[in-house]
């Protein structure tokens, strides 16, 4: 016959059981706790893994489009690392050198393209080495007995993790850039001098007289030094002209300012078409005895070119009047007056029967 069961050992029995109930929901509690936290941790296992293959994907595209770039690139590129070694170079520098991928590859660069900067301290890869993160400069590199001209533009290059790989490098040839802008330099210089030199004669004309000789005359009268002024005019040119025609007469003038410029030998001086038949040669740091020495040098140079004048009253060929002056400048004074004072002198040579010098 079963043992009785005592109403103490029943309570102890409930009170077993009613703590189990509650570890049980404790622990069911718990796992579907552990259930959710692994459910987060597979949502953002998933949510890393698709951002992980988005950066992938997104670094392989860039990694294409790079690759295009550089290769459709009409401008040269190629990469450097620090000692100078080519790792890549793209297809319009490999024709520029005539190379191939494979065989620049390792080659060093200064002995690939040769430029006038190479192994020296403009060189880019120098400048950035330096600090700078990005350098610039004209390159200019001979080829084939020609000059090409380049815009260089250097770079660091950097890897995944942001470590420095080398430097990327720009060719931009600029050749016909250069050709176009030095042309257009000879073109200014070219319309420079023919704002100061005298069409027909090519001498200086009336615009560089009055520019030289405030110029000078300032410089004068500061170093307090002399300047002379020589006043030149053809001796009846119009009788010239009317029967010999004004073709020969652009002839005859073109001959005299020869003449005349040929015997201003030194560098300061400076031999002008003053205006019509009339020329003048401005003389610094001249005294009256040189002036008048080399106007008759002058007088004597153009009539020994024996230009045929049978219809002059004066001699039977092209002759000059000269009128000289010289001065000492004065800070105050203006250079018109040596102009008017010479002018004079030039009228007495002419009054006094022409193919003469006068001094006053």
């Amino acid at each position: 016959m079963a043992e009785k069961t005592s109403y103490g050992e029943l309570e102890r029995r409930i009170r077993e059981l009613e703590e189990d109930a509650v570890s049980n929901a404790c622990l069911k509690d718990q796992l579907q706790a552990a259930n959710r936290e692994l459910e987060n941790k597979d949502l953002q296992i998933e949510e890393h893994f698709v951002k992980a293959h988005a950066l992938m994907m997104e670094m392989e595209l860039a990694r294409i489009e790079l690759n295009q770039i550089f290769n459709t690139s009409t401008d040269g590129m190629w990469i450097v690392d620090d000692q100078f070694n080519v790792m890549k170079i793209n297809r319009a520098l490999g024709r520029l050198l005539g190379k191939n991928a494979g065989d620049t590859k390792g080659a060093k660069c200064y002995d690939l393209f040769s430029g006038s900067l190479c192994r020296s301290d403009d060189c880019p890869m120098t400048l950035i080495r330096k600090g700078k993160k990005k350098a610039e400069c004209d390159i200019q590199r001979e080829s084939g007995g020609a000059t090409n001209f380049f815009i260089l533009t250097a770079t660091l290059f950097r890897g995944l993790d942001g470590g420095i790989i080398g430097l990327v490098e720009g060719f931009k040839d600029i050749t016909e850039r250069k050709k176009i802008e030095e042309e257009l330099q000879k073109a200014n210089h070219e319309l420079q001098r023919l704002a100061v030199v005298d069409g027909l004669t090519q001498i200086a004309n009336r615009r560089r007289f009055d520019l030289y000789l405030q110029q000078e005359w300032s410089r004068m009268a500061r170093e307090k030094r002399p300047i002379s002024l020589i006043m030149c005019d053809i001796d009846c040119f119009k009788l010239y002209n009317d029967n010999y025609g004004h073709l020969s007469g652009d002839d005859c003038l073109r001959s005299v300012a020869r003449a005349i410029d040929a015997c201003s030998k030194r560098p300061g001086d400076l031999a002008a078409r003053f205006g019509g038949e009339e020329f003048a040669v401005i003389l610094p740091n001249t005294d009256k005895e040189g002036a008048v020495h080399l106007a008759e040098s002058i007088r004597a140079g153009v009539q020994d070119l024996m230009i045929a004048h049978a219809f002059s009253p004066v001699y039977k060929y092209v002759t000059l009047s000269l009128g000289v002056f010289s001065v000492f400048p004065e800070n105050d004074s203006n250079f018109q007056a040596l102009v008017e004072a010479s002018d004079r002198a030039l009228y007495e040579a002419k009054r006094a029967g022409r193919n003469q010098v006068f001094s006053n």
